[in-house]
């Protein structure tokens, strides 16, 4: 089970990815699969991208290795209502479709043979979560709290 009933989205359980970030951090990113429906004139509410079991979150002296993608693939439209989105904004939240991962998942393959072990490593657990949640959904609410 991916989803968790929309009463219970506290149960969910953040995994933690870190490279260089010291535990007690408390700037991140919060990456949430959104759960979506096929309901007529469907509004998502704050339950439905905080339902997924297994959310990420990356603090910010990691996100920091993430940025440059998020940053190549900008200006983009945002994933549900469609407004142009200028740039990637670490303070809110961004929705971003899966046809702008699969080019974030593109450009972070493309750098993989020319990074340090340990950045491969980070870099590649986190392509296998991405991975993992655009087979459960087409949109990934990636949060800010700068």
């Amino acid at each position: 089970m991916v989803w968790l009933d929309l009463n219970n989205c506290e149960k969910q359980e953040y995994v933690e990815l870190r490279l260089h970030s010291p535990k007690g951090e408390k700037i991140c990113l919060d990456f949430n699969p959104l759960r979506i429906s096929d309901a007529p004139d469907w509004n998502p509410m704050p339950e439905e991208w905080h339902c997924y079991t297994s959310p990420l979150t990356i603090y910010q002296q990691d996100w920091e290795l993430l940025l440059g993608y998020f940053k190549k693939i900008y200006p983009i439209k945002d994933a549900f209502d469609g407004t142009l989105e200028l740039a990637f904004d670490v303070c809110f939240d961004n929705w971003i479709g899966k046809n702008d991962w699969c080019r974030i998942i593109e450009e972070i393959e493309r750098d993989l043979p020319h990074v340090d072990d340990d950045t491969k490593i980070f870099l590649t657990d986190f392509l296998e979560w991405v991975k993992k949640a655009l087979k459960y959904t087409s949109i990934i609410v990636v949060e800010g709290n700068l």
